[in-house]
């Protein structure tokens, strides 16, 4: 620590050198740490979501192809499960929205059994349940758009050649993992209107969510249903709610080897624009160097003295990176970008520590090699040097 007013002071003398390498360093580990945090987020939801002893049911071709209604039936059937509810995305646009937000035809009399994690009032589920034309709606899409019970919301159907005209009847809460911004209603007063115009969806559902009665049984439950289903008409494939999570990001690639590769190449980059600076800084110092050595100072000091530097200007701008975006994603709702899946995105504590490691990897990258060459700079060279 007695060499902390020194390098603070060395780092102090190019100002505006060393600003620009910081905001350099802090602008690109502000990316590497967003795009290190999606895949840490997506973990973390993957691990929250196993708690809860769901199965995801699809037909083997994928979202795109549709199930008929009646395989809910003969899957609640099954040994092993406890609930199961269809689940279908109405994709509608309300008021001027330009891109549409969570909205599910479901069963109200199984949802809350099936999605234990989320808490909504006795009252409030019973008059849903009540109401064919009811809806229940997260407790911060509610806020954020000013919904009571009682008041009416008007979906214009884009996927589907209807709109649904619907009534507040519940708000539910649920935890920091959970989805607060989600919109459920009666898959059959969906299903009456996709009827009445003879549409080809009719009495046919999306996915199928089934909550399993002991975790032990995960494996055996999802085994049963593909060999219930594997030689009907309809073919369906059971996931857990984690495998299906994970789906979505593999639909675009190999996200993680690209994330990977991209941090790799951004910190490669700021190695070489920290390594120039820092060669820039010690070339003008090379009489300075040689005072050091002259006095007293060991080689191993030098060398310590220039990589402490080096990881000082570095961290700084890991620093401000790092603490940007946690500042950014704790204080900006994340759903106004309009990203599906990304509304309750965050920063994970091990992305934002990872970032700064990164920071320190780059600082001592950068700094080790002016830092052998002072440590080997010949005093009599270094005292004749004219810079």
């Amino acid at each position: 620590m007695k060499f902390l007013p020194y390098l603070l002071k060395n780092v102090a003398r190019h100002k505006l050198r060393n600003l620009f390498t910081m905001l350099s360093i802090g602008v690109s580990l502000f990316l590497v740490t967003l795009l290190y945090a999606y895949l840490d987020f997506q973990e973390e939801l993957g691990k929250q979501s196993a708690d809860y002893r769901r199965l995801v049911v699809t037909h083997v071709e994928g979202l795109t192809a549709l199930m008929p209604l009646a395989v809910v039936d003969r899957i609640r059937a099954l040994p092993g499960v406890k609930a199961a509810m269809p689940l279908s995305w109405f994709g509608g646009l309300y008021q001027d929205d330009k891109l549409p937000f969570a909205q599910f035809a479901t069963d109200p009399m199984q949802c809350m059994d099936v999605w234990t994690e989320y808490r909504l009032p006795p009252e409030q589920l019973l008059a849903w349940q009540q109401d064919r034309t009811g809806c229940v709606v997260g407790n911060v899409i509610a806020e954020k758009r000013g919904w009571k019970l009682g008041d009416r919301i008007v979906l214009k159907g884009t996927i589907y050649d209807c709109n649904l005209e619907l009534t507040v009847r519940g708000i539910y809460t649920g935890p920091d993992s959970g989805d607060p911004e989600m919109l459920w209603f009666h898959y059959s007063y969906f299903d009456e209107l996709l009827k009445a115009r003879r549409a080809r969806a009719a009495g046919r559902i999306g996915t199928v969510f089934v909550k399993v009665a002991d975790e032990a049984n995960l494996a055996d439950v999802a085994r049963r249903i593909d060999e219930r289903f594997a030689s009907s008409d309809t073919p369906l494939r059971a996931m857990t709610e984690q495998a299906f999570v994970q789906s979505f990001t593999e639909m675009v690639g190999n996200v993680q080897a690209f994330i990977q590769n991209t941090a790799l190449a951004v910190v490669f980059a700021l190695v070489c624009v920290a390594a120039n600076a820092m060669a820039m800084s010690l070339r003008e110092r090379v009489r300075e160097v040689a005072v050091l050595k002259a006095i007293g100072f060991q080689r191993r000091t030098i060398l310590g003295l220039v990589l402490g530097e080096a990881m000082l200007i570095a961290l700084a701008g890991g620093i401000i990176g790092v603490g940007s975006v946690k500042l950014l994603t704790t204080f900006v709702d994340p759903s106004v970008a309009g990203i599906p899946g990304l509304t309750r995105f965050y920063v994970p504590w091990n992305s934002a520590f990872t970032g700064l490691l990164l920071a320190v990897g780059v600082g001592l990258a950068s700094g080790v090699i002016p830092a052998v060459r002072a440590a080997n700079l010949s005093v009599v060279d270094g005292l004749r040097r004219v810079v």
